[in-house]
């Protein structure tokens, strides 16, 4: 896994550019490449963290007659039975890396090699005779990339922050980014920052560098066909339907094995991440390096389940425990790595995982992906699998988000009153856009699977995944968001997989050998979940105590998104008694809408507010402004 960061059309001096290698050190400690075509303003920069081609992968990476450069964060898998092919094709290569058969196959295929890409991954790739620069992105948006458009320019990152650093983009908070009853279209993405948007999954962006106009273009898709919802699989076909599956997810976790570096991942109890650490020790001539997570004073510790898994699998252990306290402390950090509010501390449980393995592999494979492929969320997929087949049954992408969001007109138009007064009317506004989407013909269920895949990137694969891990320079795989796997179960009966009440029926028959049934049959609990809920004016009220700040009506007039009055109103209902099960609901969710307040604050402190630094403890010799001021469309050059 690597940083990168481009810019077409503008200068990024040589500070600005400084800045830009500090926020992405965490994502590549090993190395740093620049790659600078002046006489076009094309800038490519990259940091690396070396997991395959220790000696000889550094990038940027160019062809061999100079014309294609190429910047890349991730892993391509199979590559080297697909180098063999292209070297037979006549395709030299000059290192062993899996990144540079990108170059290959672009010049093979041109933006036909998506279809040959297998992995997690995000690229810019500059083909210098067709002037033009390929931002793309792998099919789930495991790996992030966002992108600005500027007058005269365009800059790509693989973190917001980095843009910041850049100095080509000037941080300013989008209030419509902290509205969580906006739905996440990937096609029209809400960031909590404005002039940020992102490359979205199994998409590329091709820029023209004369106009530097991006032409969006998508290459693969999730939608999952309409004939799997309906009623009624034999037990022949669920028997098919889990060999299948046991053979493409084992293929899946093998290929994940391929690194020059140390391989261990995430264990829970559950059946996700033990199926795949069955499916490891298959494939490994040692025992691989696990890790869990346990929340001390928690009533929900599953300790003892992981340790039966791996005892099971015969893993070399390490069980991670952490009290409130160092959740607490280390929320800035686990925010700030994130870019995005979240209004549990499991993320920062996460954060603290991922510092604690990095000690010990530089990759870790997670069971991230399995509940959105085969239907793993019980009572929220299986409402929507009754509701499918109701008489008279509504179909389409907006029930699906109605659906998601649980709420009904009269809290969906008042909640807009939590936003600051100045606000209220462009909330509304951005709703309505927002739900103004075609409805179609599509099966409810489907539709409910489809958008559940589409708000990943949001949520678990950013500050579940990707950006807690990088920040310790851990590189992490997600075996079931494998496509070639997805592909094969998206065509499973929706009764194969959600069986008798019982969620991912058909994974768990597929693990029918591999796993003992105590595991096998375990019920679904989440493996960063298991932290009880945040109390700010209870169990929490003296370890959040340092971050009161951020919700001090200083603050609330500084940031400009939140009422203060809508916080002084949630504050008496994150107080209740726990008398009955709704007062018990209203505090926990107060609570919810007070945390995602404060850190909204939080990164206005981080990135927006006056001195600010998106790159912590490091000097900023040119303002934001300043730098800004050098994209233009007669452009300075690149530095």
């Amino acid at each position: 896994m690597c940083g990168i960061f481009g810019a077409a059309g503008c200068d990024v001096p040589g500070p600005a550019l400084e800045r830009v290698f500090q926020t992405l050190e965490h994502r590549g400690p090993d190395g740093r490449g620049t790659y600078i075509d002046k006489s076009s303003k094309v800038l490519l920069a990259h940091t690396r963290l070396a997991v395959i081609d220790l000696e000889t992968g550094a990038q940027p990476l160019e062809s061999a007659d100079g014309t294609i450069i190429l910047a890349a964060n991730g892993e391509i898998y199979d590559f080297e039975r697909i180098r063999e092919s292209l070297v037979a094709k006549g395709h030299r290569f000059r290192t062993k890396s899996d990144s540079e058969i990108i170059i290959a196959l672009y010049q093979e295929f041109g933006l036909g090699c998506f279809e040959q890409l297998r992995g997690e991954f995000a690229f810019l790739l500059y083909d210098k005779p067709r002037r033009r620069l390929i931002a793309a992105r792998d099919r789930f948006g495991i790996k992030p990339l966002y992108f600005s458009r500027l007058p005269g320019g365009i800059a790509f990152a693989s973190e917001m922050k980095t843009l910041f650093a850049s100095g080509l983009v000037e941080p300013k908070l989008n209030v419509a980014g902290f509205d969580p009853l906006i739905d996440h279209d990937p096609q029209n993405v809400r960031l909590p920052f404005e002039g940020i948007e992102h490359v979205p999954p199994a998409s590329c962006l091709s820029v023209d560098l004369d106009t530097f106009e991006p032409t969006l273009i998508r290459y693969w898709s999730s939608e999952i066909p309409a004939i799997i919802a309906e009623p009624g699989s034999s037990a022949e076909d669920s028997a098919g339907a889990a060999e299948t599956v046991l053979s493409e997810l084992e293929d899946a976790v093998r290929l994940r094995l391929r690194a020059d570096v140390p391989v261990g991942l995430y264990l829970s109890g559950g059946i996700d991440s033990a199926f795949i650490a069955a499916l490891m020790k298959r494939n490994m001539n040692t025992p691989p390096h696990s890790f869990s997570i346990a929340f001390e004073g928690s009533g929900r510790n599953e300790q003892e389940f992981a340790r039966r898994a791996a005892e099971f699998v015969g893993t070399e252990h390490h069980e991670l425990t952490v009290t409130k306290r160092m959740l607490w402390d280390n929320l800035g950090d686990a925010l700030w790595s994130s870019e995005l509010p979240f209004v549990t501390l499991a993320p920062v449980g996460k954060f603290l995982l991922s510092q604690e393995a990095r000690k010990f592999v530089t990759v870790v494979l997670t069971g991230e992906g399995a509940d959105e492929v085969f239907l793993g969320y019980r009572s929220f997929f299986e409402k929507a699998i009754r509701e499918t087949r109701a008489p008279g049954a509504n179909h389409g992408t907006l029930v699906a988000q109605g659906r998601r969001l649980k709420l009904g007109s009269f809290g969906r138009s008042a909640s807009a009153l939590i936003f600051h007064k100045d606000q209220r009317a462009r909330i509304r506004v951005e709703r309505a856009r927002s739900a103004r989407r075609e409805n179609s013909a599509k099966p409810l269920i489907n539709a409910v699977q489809e958008t559940r895949i589409a708000a990943m990137p949001f949520d678990i694969l950013c500050y579940l995944g990707d950006r807690e891990e990088m920040a310790h320079s851990l590189e992490a795989r997600l075996p079931f968001l494998d496509h070639k796997l997805y592909d094969a179960a998206k065509w499973i009966p929706v009764d194969s997989k959600m069986r008798g009440g019982v969620e991912k029926a058909v994974l768990r028959d597929a693990a029918k050998g591999v796993l003992p049934d105590d595991i096998r049959l375990r019920p679904k609990s989440g493996f960063m979940l298991t932290s009880d809920a945040v109390d700010l004016f209870g169990a929490d009220r003296h370890h959040a105590a340092k971050y009161r700040r951020h919700l001090s009506r200083k603050a609330f007039e500084s940031a400009g998104v939140f009422s203060y009055r809508a916080y002084v109103v949630a504050t008496m209902l994150a107080r209740l008694p726990r008398a009955s099960r709704r007062m018990r609901r209203l505090r926990r969710n107060a609570n919810k809408v007070i945390m995602y307040m404060m850190q909204a604050h939080m990164l206005h402190d981080m990135f927006v507010a006056e001195g600010a630094s998106a790159v912590r403890n490091a000097q900023q010799p040119d303002s934001p402004a300043a730098v800004a001021s050098s994209c233009s469309a007669d452009g300075a050059q690149a530095a």
